[in-house]
């Protein structure tokens, strides 16, 4: 599989997602947090950037605007007050409950012409890329 590929592919699924996502008012960047935020109680800001790879500065605003909005909350952490605990509100979690899912939604859709095998064998592969991906760039 070649790059263009890949990069095609990814296309593809932000143009599925990317209407979605906005019509539950937020933008990709604060899907991605929200998503996160979802499935992992109780983090961090840093964590949240280095989970998503995303900059730190953009996850900063990004959070400024979820919180000013009610869909997050920031609690300072009582054991180190330079660091602030975030979780989604229940309001967060309504407003993106139809689109928390939107890509794996559109991964089910692409692969369903494949068998289970192929699909187990393209996870093992992709798993694998990631693992040494990681390696190269020093995680």
């Amino acid at each position: 599989m070649e790059f263009d590929t890949i990069s095609l592919l990814l296309k593809h699924a932000k143009g599925y997602g990317h209407a979605k996502i906005r019509e539950a008012g937020v933008s990709d960047t604060e899907h991605k947090i929200c998503t996160f935020l979802y499935f992992h109680s109780d983090t961090y800001q840093d964590m949240i950037a280095n989970s998503l790879m995303l900059d730190k500065t953009t996850v900063a605003k990004a959070i400024l605007s979820l919180e000013e909005r009610g869909l997050i909350k920031r609690v300072q952490n009582p054991d180190n007050r330079r660091k602030n605990i975030l979780n989604i509100t229940d309001s967060g979690k309504e407003k993106i409950s139809d689109v928390v899912g939107i890509y794996d939604e559109w991964f089910e859709k692409i692969a369903s012409c494949l068998s289970d095998e192929e699909k187990e064998l393209f996870h093992d592969c992709c798993m694998r890329m990631l693992e040494k991906a990681k390696e190269i760039s020093g995680d």
